[in-house]
């Protein structure tokens, strides 16, 4: 565990307002993952942050969730469902990938055998 994370989940009292990455540690959540969690509407930032742009978070509404167990389920399947669309993507994109570079692999071997007979 990293020092700064450690440091964090053993204060004894939070700030009241927190990074996106402080929440994570706080959820036990990846630190990429609270933004699926925001735009899927189950974190809310503080304020109206624009898109791109550092978010912070209640501490007691990320206090809140972090004890409600309906919400950690529902959070933590909204993460796997992403992940296993996202693994797939890439799956079925390397997959392509390497079926048009076999094909073109192919096409590049013929013509250089026969540049060589000629």
């Amino acid at each position: 565990m990293n020092p700064e994370r450690k440091e964090f989940l053993n204060l004894v009292s939070l700030p009241g307002r927190i990074s996106a990455t402080e929440a994570a540690w706080r959820l036990g959540f990846e630190t990429d993952h609270i933004t699926i969690l925001t735009s899927a509407g189950l974190l809310k930032p503080l304020g109206h942050p624009p898109s791109g742009s550092m978010k912070f978070f209640a501490a007691v509404e990320i206090d809140q969730v972090r004890n409600d167990a309906k919400w950690l389920n529902k959070a933590t399947e909204l993460i796997r469902l992403k992940v296993k669309d996202k693994n797939e993507r890439a799956a079925k994109s390397r997959t392509l990938k390497s079926s048009v570079s076999a094909t073109n692999g192919n096409a590049t071997n013929g013509n250089n055998s026969h540049d060589r007979h000629s």
